[in-house]
Order: C-alpha cells, then structure tokens, then sequence
C-alpha cells in the first residue's frame, strides 16, 4: 500500500471518528424514543461538521501547484 493511499484512509478514519464524537456530543442525555429531540440534536451535529468542513478548507486555498509532489513522488496521476 502507497503511503498516500495509506494517509487517505486515515484520513477517512478519523473523519468518522470525529463526526461520530460530535454526534454524541449533541445526543448525550437524551432519550432515543423522542424522535423530534434525536432529529433536532443530528441536524446540529451535521450542521457543525457542515461549518467545520467550510472553515478547514482554507487550508486547500492556501496550497501551492507543487506542493504535493514529495507524496506523489512528482508523477501525474494515473487517468
């Protein structure tokens, strides 16, 4: 396995550990059979990640053209 291949799948990995520990934040206390109480909560959990996602992709904007050549070893990708 590549390491770039092996970073994204960690990446992944803790991308649904995290959303899954926000999740739980807005669930803790409450009592699953209140349906409207569980959607309201998973709307905020969403939401939050939704403001997460927008606010970490600065750091994409901010990435020059050659910056990822040391993790593709400067080879275009495969099509």
């Amino acid at each position: 396995m590549e390491p770039a291949s092996t970073l994204q799948q960690m990446s992944m990995s803790f991308g649904l550990a995290f959303g899954s520990l926000i999740a739980a934040y807005f669930l803790q206390g409450l009592s699953q059979s209140d349906q409207l109480a569980v959607t309201a909560s998973l709307h905020h959990a969403f939401t939050a990640l939704a403001v997460l996602t927008v606010v970490s992709s600065a750091a994409f904007w901010t990435l020059r053209p050659g910056d990822g050549e040391s993790v593709s070893k400067g080879s275009a990708a495969p099509s």
